[in-house]
């Protein structure tokens, strides 16, 4: 009679790491599709790449505008610029009412609008309606929390509505993460194999990897497109706003200002405190970039050490893109108006946290897929 083998919790788990990619924990093999399914799959495909195609377009127009349309140019002085505010008289106070005169006011958005174009028209005039009324509803707050508030209120709307391509773009990473054992090895089977052939077979088998686990690679540089409509928007409602420009956040950091020019242009005459901003801002920048990287390396060392030299060195030129990116992104809030560097604050914290509840859902997930073959297990 022979002896039934000694399996421990701790030796499964060992085999299970060692053999996770090929049974990734977000899905089962892909099961077939009908035909409806796979038409609907296309046009929802072309529908997403159509919608953001427009998103990153009009994000480019507004990046833009100001320099081929006078009309939309921003000023850091009440009464001069475009400026968003409520009609005069509606309130009785210069900060949220627009001035009735058209040799103060350069020129005045109090309402729906085409004249400006699309894009205020879509996006920032939506955004600057939902600040301002928060604006005036808090008014009486001390220290500029009501024009903070607001604007983190426009935050966490923006953010929602974007939650799905943020969640859809973490799994895609990781899903490419998952996979990356596999993909080395196909690496390993072509090495030396230069030829046209080798090479378009060594591309169909990642592809056909890809499809059988539901990976698109390009999925996860959706939120990318997204990016730059989206810090546009924040950026023309801290600079047309007509209270965010009369804001000073804590009686220290005027909304209006940029940081850099108060450090070297007005040191003494409160320019220093400016200094404390960005050593808020900045640090806070880094880590929305480094701890997402961080948590996946956790995630993925076994994917890390099986990867091959060639896709250690793809990592690495990941990161330094990531890294660059965060870079410019630093320097934008050194030389934009200090309510855009609250934006990016507040932007980064909610990107911490959503990156640390992915980080534990995607290891709970791990877990109880362990556990399910662990309990499944049949011993001969």
């Amino acid at each position: 009679m022979s002896q039934k083998p000694a399996f421990t919790y701790n030796s499964l788990k060992k085999t299970h790491n060692d053999n996770v990619v090929s049974s990734p924990f977000w899905v089962d093999p892909k099961s077939k599709t009908s035909f409806v399914k796979q038409v609907f799959k296309i046009v929802w495909k072309w529908t997403k790449i159509l919608i953001l195609i427009f998103f990153f377009a009009i994000g480019l127009w507004g990046c833009f505008q100001s320099s081929f349309d006078p009309t939309v140019a921003s000023s850091t002085e009440i009464g001069s610029g475009l400026e968003f505010g409520f009609l005069f008289g509606t309130t009785g106070n210069y900060i949220y009412d627009l001035s009735s005169s058209s040799t103060q006011q350069f020129h005045s958005f109090t309402s729906w609008t085409l004249d400006y174009g699309l894009f205020y028209a879509l996006f920032v005039y939506p955004g600057a309606l939902i600040c301002m009324n928060i604006c005036w509803g808090l008014h009486d707050f001390w220290g500029g929390l009501g024009a903070l508030l607001s604007l983190l209120t426009l935050i966490v709307i923006i953010r929602a509505l974007t939650l799905a391509a943020t969640i859809k773009s973490t799994i895609q990473n990781e899903r490419m993460s998952e996979l990356s054992g596999k993909i080395s090895e196909i690496n390993a089977k072509y090495k030396n194999l230069n030829d046209m052939t080798s090479r378009q077979l060594k591309q169909q088998e990642i592809m056909n990897l890809y499809k059988k686990h539901n990976v698109h690679p390009f999925s996860a540089f959706e939120q990318m497109f997204l990016t730059l409509p989206i810090f546009l928007i924040i950026y023309r409602v801290v600079t047309i706003l007509r209270p965010m420009k009369a804001t000073v956040l804590f009686n220290l950091w005027n909304f209006s200002l940029v940081p850099m020019n108060q450090i070297f242009g007005n040191f003494l005459n409160n320019g220093w405190t400016y200094i404390f901003f960005l050593l808020i801002i900045l640090p806070t920048q880094f880590l929305s970039s480094w701890l997402p990287q961080y948590w996946a390396k956790l995630r993925n060392r076994r994917n890390a050490i099986a990867s091959s030299e060639k896709g250690q060195k793809e990592g690495k030129k990941k990161k330094l893109i990531q890294y660059a990116f965060t870079g410019l992104m630093s320097l934008i809030a050194i030389f934009t108006p200090c309510g855009v560097g609250v934006y990016w604050f507040f932007n980064a914290i909610m990107s911490i946290l959503q990156s640390y509840v992915m980080h534990r859902i995607i290891i709970n997930q791990h877990k109880r897929k362990f556990k399910y073959k662990f309990n499944n297990l049949e011993f001969n």
